[in-house]
């Protein structure tokens, strides 16, 4: 099954692509490797609500990770104690993690951006080979899966969205950017 983005990059952008950046081979022009998402939750957020909504969002579910002994009881990494630093900074909950999503999970989430980007404004930021923008709440309202229960996943207050592509410059980011129906 192809996704009609997919569709878009393989039949029309990827020849436009080849075209502008003078590439010899087709495989050399930039395409997308994966979206990741990472959510930024309120301090008096409730971990299972929070948890079942990044799942719900990103359609696919959470794999719990085995953690060192530092990571016991919200310690952290960073305390040294030879430096005088017996203080434990850094607490790392099991929902500050991020999800990957690749294959068809990753166009199926695109699309989605997409429909909600073009009625919300959200300052885009373009590096060498990734895209990063953050997603506000109102994503959520507009999320089919959520806006029934919309009051349970109100307490989010957004996902920061990193598109990573294959482009190796700047330049070749944005035009990947433009052409694949973000602008």
């Amino acid at each position: 099954m192809m996704f009609p983005l997919h569709f878009h990059y393989e039949d029309v952008l990827r020849q436009d692509l080849l075209l502008k950046l003078n590439h010899a081979n087709v495989m050399e022009v930039p395409g997308l490797f994966e979206i990741r998402l990472v959510p930024k939750a309120a301090s008096d957020f409730r971990i299972p609500f929070s948890k079942l909504a990044m799942e719900i969002l990103c359609g696919q579910r959470f794999i719990q990770t085995q953690r060192g002994p530092y990571f016991q009881a919200g310690k952290s990494f960073r305390s040294n104690p030879f430096l005088g630093s017996e203080k434990y900074t850094g607490y790392v909950s099991d929902f500050a993690r991020q999800s990957v999503l690749r294959g068809h999970g990753m166009y199926h989430f695109l699309v989605r951006i997409l429909t909600v980007m073009s009625m919300l404004d959200s300052p885009v930021e373009i590096r060498e080979n990734s895209i990063k923008f953050f997603m506000e709440t109102e994503f959520c309202e507009f999320s089919p899966e959520l806006e029934d229960h919309f009051e349970i996943f109100e307490h989010i207050r957004g996902f920061n969205v990193t598109i990573v592509t294959s482009a190796n410059t700047k330049d070749e980011t944005r035009l990947y950017y433009c052409g694949a129906a973000f602008c």
